[in-house]
């Protein structure tokens, strides 16, 4: 599972980094404004955001390994079609069909973990998949740089569509959608993971599972905390390189280098969780104890190391300061899907598609009123500290998730005592 779910989610990482990366040579070839820029941007985020939950449904409805197969096939194929772009309009349609073929990435995978791991390993499991993920700002930056300088910028996304089309064939063979159905997996292999998924009450499906979600305070808990986390989350995935050029006086040589670093700490952290929350989980036995208090510990930190980023002068302290309030993040990012797995044992693939919706509505929100505030106050410290203010409401929503009580038994924050 890791050598399948590693690259598949560090190749969808680099479509998504080429275009950040290559957004100020667009900019410059095609005179579009600031605005402009973050409407191409954000255009794979409304796509991808919307249909979250119709992504899960699916997942659940024909498997992670037939979807993911096709979703990572037309992802690649509009990849190599961005450069064909001329306007703001035909950048934001392509980036948009790109975004409904990347919709059902993450339902999907998050959906395969809670199959293919035990309970007491899926924050390593999900490490693991996070890790694909933020592996591809590290080596994207400075790739995608590398490639721009000596075959144009068009090549970032031709060699990328490329390589996606070649994992997609890979994730089709070797993946199966059960561990008892894998021509690898021995009886006593899988028996050991059917032993360690924890029991849960049968859930409700269909619309009544969903009426019932709609009612639970921690169902709405779990998506909008994601909502904040990822506002802050994508200034680092959209506006880092921008701000760095643009406000710091980097140049792109040293931008596409220094802007990998803050990946390269959140690379590391969310392995270091992995191990941490399954650790816990062991000794404790709770999954509050495992989750909420990493969470919310997270979002504190990075709240914190957000503003002094937006005070200091010193350029390296800048990079530090960058570098531990998204290392912080992976504190959170690990907490969030270890407890959707939780929350919706049966029905993992809706809530982790709810959730991940939630987080890129501000994915594509994020940037669009990031560009406003800067455009107003002609500075970047005011957008930073409005970020900053977002870590703060993400820590108090986490008092209301509890992990250890499952959304089918319509599970709420009435009681705060871990499990």
């Amino acid at each position: 599972m890791a050598f399948i779910l590693f690259p598949l989610t560090f190749v969808m990482s680099l479509d998504r980094t080429n275009i950040v990366i290559a957004a100020p040579i667009i900019q410059r070839r095609f005179h579009f404004t600031l605005f402009e820029v973050s409407l191409i941007l954000t255009s794979f985020a409304w796509t991808y955001s919307f249909l979250q939950v119709p992504g899960g449904l699916l997942a659940e409805r024909f498997g992670a390994r037939r979807l993911l197969t096709w979703a990572n096939g037309w992802w690649s194929l509009l990849t190599i079609l961005t450069p064909l772009g001329w306007s703001v309009g035909s950048f934001v349609a392509v980036r948009g069909l790109l975004g409904i073929g990347q919709a059902a990435d993450w339902p999907s995978s998050v959906y395969a973990i809670r199959e293919w791991f035990p309970d007491e390993e899926r924050g390593k499991a999900n490490s693991i998949l996070l890790g694909g993920l933020y592996l591809g700002p590290i080596i994207g930056g400075p790739l995608t740089v590398l490639i721009i300088t000596s075959l144009g910028w068009q090549w970032a996304f031709y060699l990328y569509g490329i390589v996606g089309l070649v994992t997609a064939a890979l994730w089709w063979h070797f993946f199966r959608d059960a561990p008892e159905q894998h021509p690898r997996v021995g009886r006593a292999e899988a028996a050991y993971i059917a032993r360690g998924q924890v029991p849960s009450p049968r859930a409700e499906v269909g619309p009544r599972a969903w009426r019932r979600f709609i009612r639970s305070p921690q169902f709405w808990a779990i998506g909008l905390q994601y909502f904040f986390l990822i506002l802050i989350q994508s200034f680092y995935t959209t506006w880092l390189p921008t701000y760095l050029v643009q406000q710091r006086h980097f140049s792109l040589a040293q931008m596409g280098f220094l802007q990998s670093l803050p990946w390269v700490a959140l690379f590391i952290m969310v392995f270091v969780t992995g191990s941490l929350a399954d650790r816990i989980y062991r000794r404790t036995r709770s999954k509050w104890a495992a989750r909420v208090p990493l969470a919310m510990a997270g979002f504190v930190i990075s709240a914190l190391f957000l503003i002094l980023a937006s005070r200091v002068v010193d350029p390296a302290l800048l990079i530090v300061c960058l570098m531990i309030s998204l290392d912080a993040v992976g504190l959170t990012q690990v907490s969030i899907w270890s407890a959707t797995q939780n929350l919706a044992p049966t029905l993992t693939a809706s809530v982790a598609g709810w959730t991940n919706f939630w987080g890129n509505f501000a994915s594509a929100l994020g940037p669009i009123f990031t560009a406003l505030l800067v455009g107003l106050t002609a500075h970047w410290t005011t957008a930073l500290l409005v970020m900053a203010l977002a870590g703060v409401f993400g820590a108090v929503l986490w008092w209301f998730i509890h992990p250890e009580r499952p959304l089918a038994q319509g599970g709420s924050a009435a009681s705060r005592a871990p499990a």
